[in-house]
């Protein structure tokens, strides 16, 4: 958190905003701000150490620096020692002095150790939920996941929910999945969205063992970020490496990922071939581009990739095969692997809008209504998700018709969202647009953001449709 600027504004409550404006392999570049004072800063992280560097409007490099540096103590545990070098802004210096870290600190550590406590991702995320409520309006304001909400979702193992046992994957159910997500998304829907893209971990299946080992992150797990749209190409240079250029949109999570992903076309004698690339996050380039209204702390900036080298064997043929390692959740094509860790989101998202609306008279039976409304898009979900592992017990693919239906109630899911959101904000009268209730807001915006992302949208509905009944396809 003190080496995260984005975090500075509530960590400090010194009323200062910072601003992501890029960043170019690992040094990122900001802009700090207080009653009309603007600092430029550049922050570079290393293994084990954070140096921030005061820049002119230019981004060149000023004369003064702090630097943090972790060390280990004697007795296991760890130290950061601050370094200064030069003069800093008096606007820098006073958000320091107002800050109150031991508090902050202290308080995040000990909601990590109950959290910690689970030993089931559902308990895990339950515990992690006051936290996250929390911090749920500062990543809005940042426009990316709080670092102390990333921190304590890797701590407590939520993002092993998706990704094979190599890379520290648990295995657990379906059902167990979407009910972590939507738990966290009722706290927080960027929370509930970062995860379920970090999970797409899960997609190194696809890539051999002894590669995939290669992503661990430093707790031996491993947050993904990126996307699978085929908007780049990987040209092959002959020595075991392909030169990977191109332009990604929706990158959720790339500010805090431990590795990037980017659908690439690859040339071949037989013809163009769509696959994965995966990329260490110091290897990209990121551009300033959420500025939006629903989902906004989700920090889904663009990605771009201009002449970056990618050893071939970090090239996985996601598209076009099954998976080289894994577990039942990896028998699954890709969408349904999204399917599975998106579906637990918009459920989340609607319980959180009805208990923002208490009831009151005139409201208890519409209330009713839209619980059991949200409660049967829930019991489909779960349904069909677990059914998957039936049927995959003695199979090592799902037929076409039941891949086809998580697409389909995925979709009713989102859909269900809307209406309860929607629902919620008239029930809550003229009293919605004051401040005690930014949070049902909140879930009307992040609720019709996720009807727009690709997997709900009427193409894939259309496409999955034809695959239940392809004897109706036209």
């Amino acid at each position: 958190m003190v080496c995260a600027p984005l975090s500075w504004p509530w960590l400090t409550g010194s009323g200062m905003s910072v601003e992501f404006e890029r960043r170019d392999g690992a040094i990122g570049r900001y802009r700090a701000e207080r009653g009309g004072v603007s600092v430029p800063f550049a922050v570079e992280r290393a293994a084990r150490s954070v140096t921030l560097s005061l820049t002119g409007e230019d981004g060149a490099p000023g004369d003064a620096a702090l630097t943090w540096t972790v060390g280990e103590l004697p007795d296991g545990t760890s130290e950061v020692v601050l370094t200064t070098h030069g003069e800093e802004p008096a606007l820098l210096g006073e958000a320091w002095d107002a800050a109150d870290l031991g508090g902050a600190l202290g308080a995040w550590s000990r909601d990590i150790d109950r959290a910690c406590e689970h030993h089931d991702p559902l308990g895990a995320a339950r515990a992690l939920a006051p936290m996250l409520r929390e911090r749920a309006a500062d990543s809005e304001a940042a426009r990316t996941l709080d670092a102390s909400s990333v921190a304590a979702l890797r701590a407590a193992g939520l993002f092993r929910l998706g990704p094979p046992k190599p890379l520290g994957g648990l295995d657990a159910r379906p059902g167990v999945i979407v009910s972590a997500i939507a738990e966290l998304s009722r706290a927080d829907a960027a929370a509930g969205w970062c995860t379920f893209i970090g999970n797409q971990s899960a997609y190194s299946a696809w890539l051999e063992e002894d590669v995939a080992t290669e992503l661990a992150g430093p707790d031996g797990g491993l947050i993904l970020a990126g996307s699978t749209a085929v908007s780049g190409t990987a040209e092959p240079r002959g020595n075991g490496t392909v030169e990977v250029n191109g332009r990604w949109r929706f990158n959720s999570g790339c500010l805090h990922a431990d590795w990037l992903m980017a659908g690439v076309s690859v040339p071949t004698a037989e013809g163009a071939v769509p696959m994965l690339a995966f990329l260490p996050w110091d290897a990209v380039t990121i551009l300033d581009t959420w500025h939006v209204a629903g989902l906004s702390g989700t920090g889904s900036h663009d990605l771009v990739l201009d002449r970056v080298e990618v050893p071939r064997r970090r090239l996985a043929p996601l598209f076009t095969a099954p998976a080289a390692i894994g577990e039942t959740l990896h028998k699954l094509s890709p969408y349904n692997i999204q399917a599975v860790l998106m579906a637990g989101l918009p459920l989340g998202i609607a319980r959180r809008a009805l208990d923002e609306v208490p009831p009151a008279d005139g409201t208890t039976v519409p209330l009713a209504r839209l619980e059991t409304e949200l409660a049967a898009a829930r019991a489909l979900v779960l349904e069909t998700v677990d059914g998957y592992w039936s049927e995959l017990a003695g199979a090592e693919t799902l037929p076409a018709s039941s891949g086809a239906r998580l697409a389909l109630v995925l979709r009713h899911a989102a859909d269900t969202a809307k209406r309860v959101t929607s629902a919620a904000v008239r029930l809550a009268g003229p009293e919605v647009t004051g401040p005690g209730h930014a949070a049902l807001r909140r879930c009307l915006r992040d609720a019709f953001a996720t009807g727009q992302h690709l997997a709900v949208s009427d193409d894939i509905v259309a496409r999955n449709a034809a695959r239940l009944y392809p004897e109706g396809a036209t």
